[in-house]
Protein backbone atom coordinates (compact mmCIF):
# COMPACT_ATOMS: atom_id res chain seq x y z
CA UNK A 1 0.00 0.00 0.00
CA UNK A 2 3.34 2.11 -0.06
CA UNK A 3 2.20 5.59 -1.94
CA UNK A 4 -1.17 3.95 -3.05
CA UNK A 5 -3.95 6.49 -2.84
CA UNK A 6 -7.33 5.55 -1.66
CA UNK A 7 -10.36 7.84 -2.36
CA UNK A 8 -12.64 7.11 0.41
CA UNK A 9 -16.39 7.74 -1.23
CA UNK A 10 -19.47 8.04 2.46
CA UNK A 11 -22.27 9.71 3.00
CA UNK A 12 -20.84 10.92 6.28
CA UNK A 13 -17.92 12.17 7.36
CA UNK A 14 -16.72 14.40 10.63
CA UNK A 15 -16.05 18.18 9.74
CA UNK A 16 -14.55 18.64 12.53
CA UNK A 17 -12.02 17.36 14.83
CA UNK A 18 -14.60 16.40 17.49
CA UNK A 19 -17.27 15.50 14.99
CA UNK A 20 -19.13 12.27 15.16
CA UNK A 21 -20.54 11.82 12.22
CA UNK A 22 -18.86 8.55 10.14
CA UNK A 23 -16.31 8.82 13.02
CA UNK A 24 -16.09 5.01 12.29
CA UNK A 25 -14.87 5.50 8.87
CA UNK A 26 -12.32 8.50 9.98
CA UNK A 27 -10.84 6.14 12.34
CA UNK A 28 -10.14 3.72 10.02
CA UNK A 29 -8.23 6.21 7.35
CA UNK A 30 -6.45 7.73 10.38
CA UNK A 31 -5.43 3.62 11.81
CA UNK A 32 -4.28 2.98 8.20
CA UNK A 33 -1.95 6.01 7.25
CA UNK A 34 1.10 4.13 8.77
CA UNK A 35 0.80 1.89 6.08
CA UNK A 36 2.01 4.77 3.86
CA UNK A 37 -0.87 5.01 1.86
CA UNK A 38 -2.32 8.24 1.14
CA UNK A 39 -5.81 8.37 1.78
CA UNK A 40 -8.39 11.25 0.86
CA UNK A 41 -12.32 11.32 1.39
CA UNK A 42 -15.41 12.39 -0.85
CA UNK A 43 -18.24 13.66 0.92
CA UNK A 44 -20.95 15.96 0.96
CA UNK A 45 -21.28 19.49 2.16
CA UNK A 46 -23.87 20.02 5.13
CA UNK A 47 -24.97 22.93 4.48
CA UNK A 48 -22.35 24.43 2.11
CA UNK A 49 -19.41 23.38 4.43
CA UNK A 50 -16.31 23.49 2.20
CA UNK A 51 -13.68 21.22 0.92
CA UNK A 52 -10.93 20.79 4.10
CA UNK A 53 -8.10 18.91 5.85
CA UNK A 54 -8.78 16.44 8.58
CA UNK A 55 -5.81 14.43 10.23
CA UNK A 56 -3.86 15.07 7.19
CA UNK A 57 -6.59 13.98 4.33
CA UNK A 58 -8.03 16.24 1.62
CA UNK A 59 -12.00 16.01 2.63
CA UNK A 60 -13.68 16.47 -0.79
CA UNK A 61 -17.37 18.07 -0.42
CA UNK A 62 -19.22 17.99 -2.87
CA UNK A 63 -22.54 20.06 -3.82
CA UNK A 64 -25.58 19.28 -4.66
CA UNK A 65 -28.44 21.37 -2.61
CA UNK A 66 -28.98 24.95 -1.94
CA UNK A 67 -27.60 25.82 1.49
CA UNK A 68 -30.91 25.63 3.39
CA UNK A 69 -31.67 21.86 2.02
CA UNK A 70 -28.06 20.12 2.08
CA UNK A 71 -28.56 18.19 5.09
CA UNK A 72 -29.94 15.36 3.30
CA UNK A 73 -27.97 12.88 4.37
CA UNK A 74 -27.80 13.79 8.04
CA UNK A 75 -29.62 11.94 10.21
CA UNK A 76 -31.23 8.86 8.27
CA UNK A 77 -31.84 10.41 4.34
CA UNK A 78 -34.71 7.52 4.49
CA UNK A 79 -36.46 9.03 7.50
CA UNK A 80 -36.40 12.74 5.61
CA UNK A 81 -37.48 10.81 1.98
CA UNK A 82 -40.39 9.49 4.55
CA UNK A 83 -41.42 12.82 6.33
CA UNK A 84 -41.26 15.16 3.60
CA UNK A 85 -41.29 14.28 -0.46
CA UNK A 86 -39.20 17.09 -1.74
CA UNK A 87 -36.24 15.50 -0.13
CA UNK A 88 -36.72 13.10 -3.66
CA UNK A 89 -35.32 16.04 -5.32
CA UNK A 90 -32.50 16.15 -3.34
CA UNK A 91 -31.76 12.54 -3.57
CA UNK A 92 -32.03 13.06 -7.67
CA UNK A 93 -29.62 16.21 -7.08
CA UNK A 94 -27.06 14.06 -4.76
CA UNK A 95 -26.44 11.22 -6.98
CA UNK A 96 -26.50 13.36 -10.15
CA UNK A 97 -23.94 15.68 -9.21
CA UNK A 98 -22.38 14.02 -7.20
CA UNK A 99 -21.49 11.51 -10.00
CA UNK A 100 -20.27 14.59 -11.92
CA UNK A 101 -18.04 15.78 -9.28
CA UNK A 102 -16.60 12.74 -7.81
CA UNK A 103 -15.13 11.88 -11.46
CA UNK A 104 -13.87 15.49 -11.87
CA UNK A 105 -12.04 14.65 -8.65
CA UNK A 106 -10.87 11.47 -9.78
CA UNK A 107 -9.99 12.69 -13.23
CA UNK A 108 -7.27 15.47 -10.73
CA UNK A 109 -6.11 13.58 -8.15
CA UNK A 110 -5.50 10.25 -10.40
CA UNK A 111 -6.47 7.77 -6.68
CA UNK A 112 -5.42 4.01 -7.50
CA UNK A 113 -8.44 2.84 -5.53
CA UNK A 114 -11.95 3.97 -4.94
CA UNK A 115 -13.50 2.72 -1.47
CA UNK A 116 -17.07 2.71 -1.59
CA UNK A 117 -19.07 3.07 1.17
CA UNK A 118 -22.95 1.79 0.74
CA UNK A 119 -22.35 0.89 -2.70
CA UNK A 120 -26.37 2.51 -3.11
CA UNK A 121 -25.68 4.75 -4.31
CA UNK A 122 -22.20 5.71 -4.11
CA UNK A 123 -21.06 2.10 -6.24
CA UNK A 124 -23.72 3.89 -8.86
CA UNK A 125 -21.95 7.24 -8.44
CA UNK A 126 -18.41 6.55 -8.61
CA UNK A 127 -19.03 3.27 -11.69
CA UNK A 128 -18.58 6.23 -14.71
CA UNK A 129 -15.00 7.42 -13.45
CA UNK A 130 -13.98 3.24 -12.04
CA UNK A 131 -15.20 2.37 -15.75
CA UNK A 132 -13.80 5.12 -18.25
CA UNK A 133 -10.37 5.88 -15.99
CA UNK A 134 -9.91 2.41 -14.61
CA UNK A 135 -9.70 2.73 -11.18
CA UNK A 136 -10.58 -0.27 -9.22
CA UNK A 137 -13.56 -0.17 -6.43
CA UNK A 138 -13.16 -1.60 -3.05
CA UNK A 139 -17.03 -1.87 -1.66
CA UNK A 140 -17.98 -1.81 1.87
CA UNK A 141 -21.97 -2.57 2.79
CA UNK A 142 -23.34 -1.37 5.69
CA UNK A 143 -26.80 -2.86 6.03
CA UNK A 144 -28.86 0.15 5.05
CA UNK A 145 -28.69 -0.22 1.26
CA UNK A 146 -29.16 -3.96 1.45
CA UNK A 147 -32.53 -3.19 3.56
CA UNK A 148 -33.44 -0.82 1.32
CA UNK A 149 -33.18 -2.98 -1.83
CA UNK A 150 -35.83 -5.21 -0.01
CA UNK A 151 -38.35 -2.78 -0.13
CA UNK A 152 -37.41 -1.17 -3.54
CA UNK A 153 -36.85 -3.37 -6.25
CA UNK A 154 -34.96 -1.25 -8.60
CA UNK A 155 -32.12 -0.85 -6.16
CA UNK A 156 -31.80 -4.38 -5.50
CA UNK A 157 -31.68 -4.61 -9.48
CA UNK A 158 -28.68 -1.91 -9.18
CA UNK A 159 -26.71 -2.84 -6.66
CA UNK A 160 -27.12 -6.98 -8.35
CA UNK A 161 -25.76 -5.09 -11.50
CA UNK A 162 -22.68 -3.54 -9.39
CA UNK A 163 -21.69 -5.80 -7.12
CA UNK A 164 -19.70 -8.26 -9.76
CA UNK A 165 -17.87 -5.09 -10.85
CA UNK A 166 -16.11 -4.31 -7.39
CA UNK A 167 -13.09 -5.61 -7.61
CA UNK A 168 -13.10 -6.31 -3.45
CA UNK A 169 -16.45 -6.67 -1.15
CA UNK A 170 -16.67 -6.14 2.76
CA UNK A 171 -19.47 -6.31 5.08
CA UNK A 172 -19.44 -4.47 8.38
CA UNK A 173 -21.11 -7.79 9.91
CA UNK A 174 -22.24 -11.40 9.67
CA UNK A 175 -26.11 -10.32 9.26
CA UNK A 176 -24.70 -8.00 6.37
CA UNK A 177 -22.80 -10.54 4.56
CA UNK A 178 -25.78 -12.72 5.00
CA UNK A 179 -27.88 -9.98 3.25
CA UNK A 180 -25.13 -9.73 0.42
CA UNK A 181 -26.04 -13.58 -0.08
CA UNK A 182 -29.68 -13.47 -0.35
CA UNK A 183 -29.29 -10.31 -2.57
CA UNK A 184 -27.41 -12.99 -5.05
CA UNK A 185 -29.62 -15.42 -4.34
CA UNK A 186 -33.00 -14.02 -5.64
CA UNK A 187 -31.08 -12.41 -8.24
CA UNK A 188 -30.51 -16.05 -9.84
CA UNK A 189 -34.75 -16.17 -9.42
CA UNK A 190 -35.32 -13.73 -11.75
CA UNK A 191 -34.54 -11.82 -14.70
CA UNK A 192 -32.74 -8.82 -14.03
CA UNK A 193 -34.26 -5.71 -15.35
CA UNK A 194 -30.88 -4.22 -17.40
CA UNK A 195 -30.40 -7.76 -19.28
CA UNK A 196 -32.07 -6.66 -22.73
CA UNK A 197 -29.79 -3.17 -22.53
CA UNK A 198 -26.35 -4.26 -21.78
CA UNK A 199 -26.90 -7.41 -24.11
CA UNK A 200 -27.96 -4.68 -26.77
CA UNK A 201 -24.64 -2.16 -25.94
CA UNK A 202 -22.63 -5.22 -25.02
CA UNK A 203 -20.37 -4.47 -28.20
CA UNK A 204 -19.32 -0.88 -26.88
CA UNK A 205 -17.26 -2.47 -23.84
CA UNK A 206 -17.83 -0.67 -20.88
CA UNK A 207 -22.07 -1.67 -21.32
CA UNK A 208 -21.81 -5.28 -19.96
CA UNK A 209 -24.30 -6.97 -17.67
CA UNK A 210 -21.39 -9.22 -15.73
CA UNK A 211 -22.30 -12.33 -14.31
CA UNK A 212 -24.53 -12.57 -11.13
CA UNK A 213 -22.25 -15.04 -9.34
CA UNK A 214 -20.75 -15.56 -5.64
CA UNK A 215 -19.14 -12.42 -4.56
CA UNK A 216 -16.78 -13.92 -1.88
CA UNK A 217 -17.58 -11.05 0.69
CA UNK A 218 -15.19 -11.19 3.94
CA UNK A 219 -17.08 -9.51 7.31
CA UNK A 220 -14.53 -6.65 8.43
CA UNK A 221 -16.08 -4.74 11.27
CA UNK A 222 -15.46 -1.31 12.35
CA UNK A 223 -13.31 -0.61 15.83
CA UNK A 224 -13.11 1.33 18.17
CA UNK A 225 -13.39 5.56 18.07
CA UNK A 226 -12.33 6.34 21.69
CA UNK A 227 -9.76 5.35 23.91
CA UNK A 228 -11.33 3.51 26.84
CA UNK A 229 -11.37 5.52 30.10
CA UNK A 230 -10.84 3.36 33.91
CA UNK A 231 -13.93 3.50 35.53
CA UNK A 232 -14.40 5.52 38.56
CA UNK A 233 -14.68 3.91 41.84
CA UNK A 234 -18.24 4.96 43.48
CA UNK A 235 -20.16 4.29 46.65
CA UNK A 236 -22.53 1.28 47.12
CA UNK A 237 -24.99 4.20 47.61
CA UNK A 238 -24.87 6.17 43.99
CA UNK A 239 -27.91 5.76 42.10
CA UNK A 240 -27.29 3.51 39.28
CA UNK A 241 -26.74 5.05 35.69
CA UNK A 242 -27.80 3.65 32.78
CA UNK A 243 -26.28 4.96 29.45
CA UNK A 244 -27.82 5.20 25.84
CA UNK A 245 -25.56 6.52 22.86
CA UNK A 246 -27.00 6.82 19.12
CA UNK A 247 -28.52 9.33 17.07
CA UNK A 248 -31.99 10.02 18.10
CA UNK A 249 -33.97 7.89 15.11
CA UNK A 250 -36.60 5.72 15.33
CA UNK A 251 -34.56 3.01 14.62
CA UNK A 252 -32.42 3.23 17.37
CA UNK A 253 -35.36 1.65 19.94
CA UNK A 254 -35.07 4.68 22.72
CA UNK A 255 -38.87 4.80 22.65
CA UNK A 256 -38.65 1.48 24.26
CA UNK A 257 -36.29 2.38 26.98
CA UNK A 258 -37.78 5.24 28.25
CA UNK A 259 -41.38 3.34 28.46
CA UNK A 260 -39.20 1.20 30.05
CA UNK A 261 -38.06 3.51 32.67
CA UNK A 262 -41.69 4.20 35.11
CA UNK A 263 -41.78 0.21 35.52
CA UNK A 264 -37.92 0.27 36.62
CA UNK A 265 -38.45 3.31 38.90
CA UNK A 266 -41.05 1.44 40.67
CA UNK A 267 -38.54 -0.92 42.02
CA UNK A 268 -35.03 0.95 41.62
CA UNK A 269 -34.18 4.88 41.43
CA UNK A 270 -31.92 4.79 38.22
CA UNK A 271 -30.76 7.37 36.17
CA UNK A 272 -30.33 7.80 32.16
CA UNK A 273 -28.64 9.87 30.18
CA UNK A 274 -29.08 10.42 26.65
CA UNK A 275 -25.85 10.91 24.06
CA UNK A 276 -26.65 11.77 20.64
CA UNK A 277 -28.77 14.24 18.70
CA UNK A 278 -31.32 12.98 15.86
CA UNK A 279 -34.92 14.16 13.73
CA UNK A 280 -36.88 12.92 16.81
CA UNK A 281 -35.24 14.50 19.57
CA UNK A 282 -38.13 16.79 20.51
CA UNK A 283 -40.73 13.65 20.13
CA UNK A 284 -38.21 11.72 22.92
CA UNK A 285 -38.41 14.41 24.95
CA UNK A 286 -41.88 15.52 24.98
CA UNK A 287 -42.61 11.49 26.22
CA UNK A 288 -39.75 11.66 28.74
CA UNK A 289 -42.36 14.58 30.02
CA UNK A 290 -45.90 12.72 29.81
CA UNK A 291 -43.65 10.12 31.66
CA UNK A 292 -42.27 12.17 34.66
CA UNK A 293 -39.50 11.35 33.86
CA UNK A 294 -37.72 15.05 33.30
CA UNK A 295 -35.66 14.75 36.82
CA UNK A 296 -34.71 11.10 35.77
CA UNK A 297 -33.28 11.46 32.04
CA UNK A 298 -31.20 14.04 30.83
CA UNK A 299 -30.39 14.76 27.66
CA UNK A 300 -26.64 15.31 26.45
CA UNK A 301 -26.05 16.24 22.81
CA UNK A 302 -23.51 15.21 20.64
CA UNK A 303 -20.10 14.55 22.72
CA UNK A 304 -16.89 14.82 22.18
CA UNK A 305 -14.31 11.88 21.87
CA UNK A 306 -13.25 12.80 25.57
CA UNK A 307 -16.59 13.51 26.92
CA UNK A 308 -18.24 9.90 25.45
CA UNK A 309 -15.72 7.66 26.38
CA UNK A 310 -16.11 9.42 30.42
CA UNK A 311 -19.66 8.77 30.16
CA UNK A 312 -18.79 5.04 29.25
CA UNK A 313 -16.66 4.99 32.19
CA UNK A 314 -19.71 6.49 34.60
CA UNK A 315 -22.39 4.62 33.68
CA UNK A 316 -23.13 1.19 35.25
CA UNK A 317 -25.26 -0.28 32.60
CA UNK A 318 -25.09 0.45 28.47
CA UNK A 319 -28.73 -0.15 26.70
CA UNK A 320 -29.17 -0.34 23.37
CA UNK A 321 -32.61 -1.27 22.35
CA UNK A 322 -32.34 -1.16 18.28
CA UNK A 323 -35.56 -2.07 16.35
CA UNK A 324 -36.65 -2.84 12.81
CA UNK A 325 -37.98 0.60 12.30
CA UNK A 326 -41.21 1.40 10.13
CA UNK A 327 -38.76 1.25 6.67
CA UNK A 328 -37.38 -1.53 7.29
CA UNK A 329 -33.91 -0.79 8.54
CA UNK A 330 -32.22 -2.28 11.32
CA UNK A 331 -28.60 -2.03 12.84
CA UNK A 332 -25.54 -3.19 10.41
CA UNK A 333 -23.14 -3.82 13.16
CA UNK A 334 -23.75 -1.58 16.47
CA UNK A 335 -20.50 0.44 17.45
CA UNK A 336 -21.38 1.94 20.53
CA UNK A 337 -22.16 -1.29 21.68
CA UNK A 338 -18.06 -2.34 21.39
CA UNK A 339 -17.59 0.66 22.99
CA UNK A 340 -20.06 0.34 26.19
CA UNK A 341 -17.74 -3.76 26.42
CA UNK A 342 -14.44 -1.62 26.02
CA UNK A 343 -15.24 0.18 28.86
CA UNK A 344 -16.15 -3.21 30.79
CA UNK A 345 -19.70 -2.43 31.30
CA UNK A 346 -22.64 -4.89 31.09
CA UNK A 347 -24.55 -4.28 27.46
CA UNK A 348 -28.72 -4.44 27.50
CA UNK A 349 -29.69 -4.68 24.10
CA UNK A 350 -31.99 -6.35 21.48
CA UNK A 351 -31.15 -9.59 18.97
CA UNK A 352 -31.36 -7.11 16.13
CA UNK A 353 -29.01 -7.11 12.48
CA UNK A 354 -25.66 -7.50 13.62
CA UNK A 355 -25.90 -6.66 16.99
CA UNK A 356 -25.21 -10.53 17.83
CA UNK A 357 -21.96 -10.33 16.21
CA UNK A 358 -21.31 -8.19 19.58
CA UNK A 359 -23.30 -9.41 22.38
CA UNK A 360 -22.72 -13.35 23.12
CA UNK A 361 -26.63 -13.52 25.10
CA UNK A 362 -26.09 -13.85 28.51
CA UNK A 363 -22.04 -14.21 28.52
CA UNK A 364 -21.27 -10.71 27.17
CA UNK A 365 -24.64 -8.99 27.63
CA UNK A 366 -28.31 -9.60 27.80
CA UNK A 367 -30.42 -9.60 24.51
CA UNK A 368 -34.07 -9.15 25.03
CA UNK A 369 -36.74 -8.50 21.95
CA UNK A 370 -37.17 -5.77 20.42
CA UNK A 371 -39.77 -3.30 21.16
CA UNK A 372 -40.67 -4.69 24.45
CA UNK A 373 -40.21 -2.33 27.02
CA UNK A 374 -41.04 -4.86 30.04
CA UNK A 375 -38.50 -7.13 29.02
CA UNK A 376 -36.01 -4.24 29.22
CA UNK A 377 -37.38 -3.08 32.51
CA UNK A 378 -37.01 -7.26 33.63
CA UNK A 379 -33.06 -7.11 32.34
CA UNK A 380 -32.08 -4.10 33.98
CA UNK A 381 -33.66 -5.13 37.15
CA UNK A 382 -31.58 -8.46 36.54
CA UNK A 383 -28.31 -7.03 36.20
CA UNK A 384 -29.13 -4.01 39.15
CA UNK A 385 -29.88 -7.02 40.99
CA UNK A 386 -26.49 -8.89 40.51
CA UNK A 387 -23.93 -6.40 40.24
CA UNK A 388 -21.58 -9.68 40.32
CA UNK A 389 -22.94 -11.13 37.21
CA UNK A 390 -22.24 -7.61 35.40
CA UNK A 391 -18.90 -7.51 36.33
CA UNK A 392 -18.33 -11.01 34.95
CA UNK A 393 -19.86 -9.87 31.93
CA UNK A 394 -18.65 -6.89 31.32
CA UNK A 395 -15.00 -8.27 31.62
CA UNK A 396 -16.67 -11.30 29.49
CA UNK A 397 -17.08 -8.23 26.80
CA UNK A 398 -13.91 -6.88 27.04
CA UNK A 399 -12.23 -9.83 26.36
CA UNK A 400 -14.58 -10.76 23.21
CA UNK A 401 -13.87 -7.62 21.41
CA UNK A 402 -10.40 -7.70 21.97
CA UNK A 403 -10.08 -10.93 20.09
CA UNK A 404 -12.92 -10.07 16.91
CA UNK A 405 -13.14 -6.18 17.25
CA UNK A 406 -9.78 -4.84 18.62
CA UNK A 407 -7.27 -2.74 15.69
CA UNK A 408 -5.27 -5.47 16.08
CA UNK A 409 -7.14 -7.82 14.27
CA UNK A 410 -9.19 -5.39 12.09
CA UNK A 411 -6.70 -3.51 10.07
CA UNK A 412 -4.99 -6.56 8.96
CA UNK A 413 -8.25 -7.09 7.20
CA UNK A 414 -8.54 -3.79 5.49
CA UNK A 415 -4.91 -4.08 4.30
CA UNK A 416 -5.55 -7.24 2.43
CA UNK A 417 -8.69 -5.74 0.61
CA UNK A 418 -6.42 -2.91 -0.43
CA UNK A 419 -3.31 -4.38 -1.30
CA UNK A 420 -5.66 -6.99 -3.98
CA UNK A 421 -6.26 -3.75 -5.36
CA UNK A 422 -3.12 -1.70 -4.78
Amino acid sequence: MQDKHILVITSVYPITEDGRDGAFIRETVVRLQPTGAKFSIFAPAYEASPTHQLDGCIVHRFRYSPKPWENFVRDGAPSKLQKQPLYYISAILYILLGTIQLFWVCGKTKPDVLHVNWPFPHGLMAWPASKILRIPMVFTFHGTELLLAKKFGFVAHILRWLLPQASVATANSSFTQNLIQSLVQEGRREESLYSKFFKLFSRFGYFHRPALVNIPVKVIPYGLTIEPKPSAKRPPEATPTLLFVGRLIERKGLKYLLEALPLVLKERSVKLRIAGKGDREEYFKALCKSLNLNHQVEFLGFLSREALAQEYANCDIFVFPSIVDSKGESEGLGIVAIEALAHQKPVIATANGGIPDIIIANKTGLLVPEKDATALAQAIFELLANPQQAAIMGKAGLAHIQEHFSWEHILPLWENAFEKRC
